[in-house]
């Protein structure tokens, strides 16, 4: 279903599952000019990211906005979607700045995720997807995102944690009226509570971010320990200090790497597999893959990873055993 005033693809209630993904793919390109299809005919090849460069190309030519861009993404966002439970697919698109110059800037897309025979706790959502994508792909400020739907409550709890979140711009489609409209999170979030509540000078995906030294405690050159030690160095854990990673290798030979996002609130918190799984679905829109070896990397405190990526491994790569190592 096409919304004509805005040409927005709709694509949420569309029975597409008997359809591979080139055919989904396609049918969403076939809505653009050629001369736009072939930018972002580049955004499955680049796990979800549209560069600047194929971002101003679409904008000049189709003559709208970033924000319109955006919008017009969601439908192909919704496409990475994994929903076994619900059937309910949510894309969103978040905007993020590539290095100090404002004009400098890529989208990323990203979609729910779900875990069968797993708590719905389990869950990635949309905005999550694709805030995780921004920053495996090295993007710096979050500075928009549009979703299809209004960020439920645990959505804006996690956006709150982000570095400037005050001024965070949430676009939204309106499916039933076809009218858009921009929002600050904080019309959505009023009296929040997160990192700045907590003493925390920076939120996640600061400029300032350090990287945390790690070694294993038990040597090992096996390459996957070393990718997820490289993991837990780069995850975000001010309140427990339980840096976390996690590498993954599929029946491809791709190996993905995810680390720990910690959140004030605690219960929007992603494990490092959670990222790593988002990490490996971003990057395999045309094909689904196997995970055939797991390993986390943790420096545990008084709390751990270790249970919960185990639980979702079996549910991820059902009985296949998680490689655990000790970091300090």
């Amino acid at each position: 279903m096409k919304d004509r005033t805005s040409g927005i693809i709709l694509t949420g209630h569309l029975n597409t599952t008997s359809m591979t993904a080139d055919s989904r793919f396609n049918i969403y390109l076939n809505d653009f000019p050629l001369s736009v299809q072939k930018h972002l005919a580049t955004i499955p090849r680049s796990s979800g990211m549209l560069t600047g460069e194929d971002c101003r190309a679409v904008i000049e030519n189709l003559n709208i906005s970033v924000e319109e861009l955006m919008l017009r993404l969601l439908p192909l966002a919704r496409l990475y979607s994994k929903t076994p439970i619900s059937g309910f697919q949510v894309g969103a698109v978040a905007k993020a700045g590539m290095s100090d110059h404002a004009d400098e800037f890529a989208l990323f897309l990203g979609a729910n995720i779900e875990f069968p025979a797993q708590a719905l706790t389990q869950t990635i959502h949309a905005e999550q997807s694709a805030v995780v994508n921004a920053w495996l792909q090295g993007a710096g400020k979050i500075e928009a995102v549009a979703v299809t739907a209004a960020p439920c409550g645990y959505c804006r709890q996690f956006l709150y944690e982000l570095d400037g979140s005050n001024n965070l711009e949430v676009i939204l489609h309106n499916q039933p009226s076809g009218k858009t409209s921009q929002h600050n999170l904080s019309d959505f979030l009023p009296e929040a509570f997160g990192p700045r509540e907590l003493g925390q000078a920076a939120g996640f995906m600061a400029a300032s971010d350090n990287r945390t030294n790690l070694t294993v405690t038990s040597s090992s050159n096996d390459a996957l320990v070393q990718k997820a030690l490289a993991a837990a160095g780069q995850s975000y854990a001010p309140y427990s200090r339980n840096h976390a990673g996690c590498a993954v290798q599929t029946d491809n030979g791709n190996v993905y790497s995810g680390w720990y996002v910690e959140n004030a609130a605690f219960n929007p918190s992603l494990s490092p597999l959670h990222t790593a799984i988002i990490h490996m679905t971003m990057d395999n829109f045309e094909s689904d893959v196997k995970i055939t070896r797991a390993v986390l990397v943790e420096k545990a405190t008084y709390i751990n990873q270790r249970a919960v990526c185990e639980l979702l491994l079996q549910s991820a790569a059902p009985g296949l055993n998680l490689g655990y190592f000790e970091a300090r």
